[in-house]
C-alpha cells in the first residue's frame, strides 16, 4: 500500500509537473524529473523522524486544571478534565481527547498534532463542541526552553480569531499549555492556562 501510495503520489507530481513546463513552451522539450529522486523525496517525507519521538512522552492519560480568564473583567473559573493522547499511524501523529467542563457545561475536544517534514514545523487540528469550525495550527519547538510556540486562527460568529498557545514541558509528566489571544499592535489576550499532569492512576496500573 505505501508503495502504491508513493507511486500514485509520483504520477501525480509527473503530470502536473509536465502541465506546468508545456504551459510554459509547448515546442520546448522539458527534461522529466527523475522517478528515483522523487521516490526519495516521497520516502523520507513520509519517515517520521526525531521531531516525532518527541510525541511518544506524551502518550498516556493526564489529569488536567483549567483556568480560564478570557474575561478580563471576570473572575478567573477553574474546571478539572481529563486528556488520553495517542499516536496514530506508526508514531507520525498524536491525537488528543480531551473531557471535562467549561464554564459549567460539558466540554470535549479532539485535536491531531504532527510534525511536517517538508514545512519543518510542526502541524496540527483541534475541533471542540463549542463551535463547528476547524482551528489549524503550526509552530516550532524551542530546545532550550522546552516549549512548543505555535500560532493558528479559529473561526467564531465575529470573524476569524488569531491565537497563540504556548506548551510548557516541565516534566516527563507535567506540562503547562496556555492561549493568548493575538490583538491588534502585537498585543495578547491571556485566554486559557491548563496545567497536565500524568494519571497517578495510570501509574498504578
Amino acid at each position: 500500500m505505501k508503495k502504491l501510495t508513493i507511486g500514485l503520489a509520483m504520477c501525480a507530481m509527473l503530470f502536473a509537473a509536465g502541465s506546468r513546463l508545456a504551459a510554459d513552451d509547448p515546442k520546448k522539450e522539458q527534461p522529466q524529473p527523475d522517478p528515483a529522486q522523487l521516490e526519495s523525496a516521497f520516502k523520507e517525507f513520509a519517515t517520521p523522524g526525531k521531531e516525532h519521538e518527541q510525541f511518544k512522552r506524551l502518550v498516556g492519560t493526564w489529569d488536567a486544571e483549567v483556568v480560564s480568564t478570557h474575561d478580563p473583567n471576570a473572575p478567573p473559573q477553574k474546571s478539572t478534565a481529563k486528556a488520553t493522547f495517542q499516536l496514530l499511524l506508526g508514531g507520525r501523529y498524536l491525537r488528543q481527547h480531551f473531557a471535562g467542563e467549561f464554564e459549567g457545561e460539558k466540554f470535549e475536544g479532539l485535536g491531531v498534532s504532527g510534525y511536517d517534514n517538508a514545512q519543518k514545523k510542526f502541524v496540527g487540528a483541534w475541533i471542540d463542541s463549542m463551535g463547528t469550525g476547524i482551528m489549524h495550527t503550526e509552530g516550532q519547538y524551542n530546545v532550550e526552553k522546552h516549549e512548543l510556540v505555535e500560532t493558528g486562527e479559529s473561526s467564531s460568529p465575529f470573524g476569524p480569531m488569531k491565537l497563540k498557545m504556548v506548551t510548557k514541558y516541565v516534566s516527563d509528566d507535567k506540562m503547562i499549555f496556555t492561549m493568548f489571544m493575538l490583538l491588534p499592535e502585537n498585543q495578547e489576550q491571556k485566554m486559557m492556562e491548563i496545567t497536565y499532569t500524568r494519571s497517578k492512576a495510570e501509574d498504578n496500573e
